[in-house]
């Protein structure tokens, strides 16, 4: 999620700033997130991390480094990168519109006062954009406790890659162990709840402020 947001704020930033074909731009940048999973999951596999024919390893060979072998020895980074690949143009959007709704006569006159790009930004734009990084925060966060397709199309779970998702999958269509894996749904529900409060209770006070 850190990712998301981080990449999201560089990439709203830059996509407001005028440039020829900016709508076309901003279409490709909004793309992956309409991918289904399944297949975003497939392309990341075998077109780029594939350790012989994937364009991560022709890089690497590039550079004269030995390709790495990223589902198995990177499992974890890789299904971050994968999943952040995914969510980063929904991160995108909702900070790219939190900062076309900043009034521009305030940068405009701290920058007449002789404010540097980077402090209107730390002062201004970031504090204008607490709220929208929060509602990110709150929505990617409950979908990401139900990741499932990614892991299994690229890992089957294994190298420490499993989810709670996962693991009920598991212990219900693998292993038969339908109690145990009634249980984990259980749970996962009131995991989930609990995060959505917790972090609506975040929202609302960013709101109200």
């Amino acid at each position: 999620m850190a990712i998301t947001i981080a990449l999201g704020v560089l990439l709203a930033l830059l996509l407001d700033q005028p440039m020829w074909g900016q709508g076309f731009v901003r279409i490709l940048v909004i793309a992956p997130f309409f991918v289904m999973p399944t297949v975003s999951a497939l392309i990341w596999k075998n077109m780029f991390m594939d350790p012989n024919y994937g364009l991560f390893a022709y890089l690497w060979e590039f550079f004269g480094a030995e390709p790495i072998q990223w589902l198995s020895q990177a499992s974890l980074q890789s299904i971050v990168m994968i999943v952040s690949w995914q969510w980063l143009p929904f991160s995108t959007l909702i900070l790219l519109t939190a900062i076309q709704s900043l009034d521009t006569e305030q940068l405009e006159a701290s920058e007449m006062d002789g404010a540097t790009a980077l402090k209107r930004f730390w002062f201004i734009i970031l504090p204008h954009l607490g709220r929208a990084m929060t509602v990110v925060l709150l929505i990617q966060t409950i979908f990401l406790l139900s990741i499932f397709a990614e892991i299994f199309v690229t890992t089957g779970g294994a190298f420490g890659s499993k989810t709670l998702t996962y693991l009920i999958y598991q212990r219900v269509l693998e292993s038969q162990n339908v109690g145990l894996g009634s249980a984990g749904g259980v749970y996962a529900i009131i995991l989930a709840n609990i995060v959505a409060i917790f972090l609506m209770r975040i929202v609302g006070k960013n709101l109200d402020s």
